[in-house]
């Protein structure tokens, strides 16, 4: 069972709210007057879509840095315009402007459709499992390290 993030209270609904550019789990009590984004019901089994690891065992390949200079300058170097491009390739101009804009990562599907519509390469082989931060090394604190928990009462 979740808490709200706004008064506390054990919730089995959760509206996940924006407020203030941040969104939060919130009872529907805290929910009330804002927009929700999302509402999760708990008491129902959520299916959520499974990745499969790849056979080999290896990482997963993640996108490299720059996709969205890379992706502009290999589709200007082909002279296609942003709105050809999307009719070719069967998705919205928008999500390929946020994509080239990098406001928006692309799913496996967009970018194994955008790496063979314009022959560049946007993806590199995972690092493996991302490390655990250890405060004091020449990084800042982040707010897991500073976190204090609760204990419950028995």
């Amino acid at each position: 069972m979740n808490d709200c993030e706004i008064c506390g209270r054990p919730i089995n609904k959760v509206y996940i709210v924006e407020i203030e550019g941040a969104q939060m789990s919130v009872c529907e009590a805290c929910a009330g007057g804002k927009n929700a984004i999302e509402i999760v019901d708990l008491t129902k089994p959520q299916i959520r879509p499974q990745r499969r690891k790849p056979a080999d065992g290896k990482d997963e390949d993640e996108v490299v840095e720059g996709y969205g200079k890379k992706l502009k300058e290999a589709r200007e170097r082909m002279g296609l315009p942003l709105k050809v491009l999307a009719e070719r390739i069967a998705e919205k101009e928008s999500t390929l402007f946020r994509v080239e804009s990098e406001k928006m990562l692309p799913s496996d599907a967009l970018l194994r459709k955008l790496e063979r519509e314009l022959s560049v390469k946007l993806t590199e082989k995972g690092a493996g499992s991302p490390e655990k931060h250890v405060p004091g090394k020449s990084q800042p604190i982040t707010f897991g390290d500073a976190m204090v928990t609760k204990k419950s009462k028995k």
